[in-house]
């Protein structure tokens, strides 16, 4: 996943990527971030569970 979002990126220039905010509570973890292009952007939320050291579940959230 890592890689193929790299790869995005990569090809992407005019687009810019930013964590806003990240924690963890027990065994999730909460990502806020903003994603920008050249006219607009998109807003989202990610929700992970992590077990034993490895993402497990993802849910993301997206406001346009």
């Amino acid at each position: 996943m890592l890689e193929a979002c790299r790869v995005f990126f990569a090809g992407s220039p005019t687009t810019h990527f930013e964590v806003e905010e990240m924690f963890g509570a027990g065994d999730r973890v909460i990502v806020r971030w903003l994603y920008t292009w050249a006219d607009g952007h998109v807003r989202g939320v990610d929700v992970l569970r992590v077990r034993a050291g490895r993402v497990a579940e993802t849910l993301a959230y997206v406001k346009g």
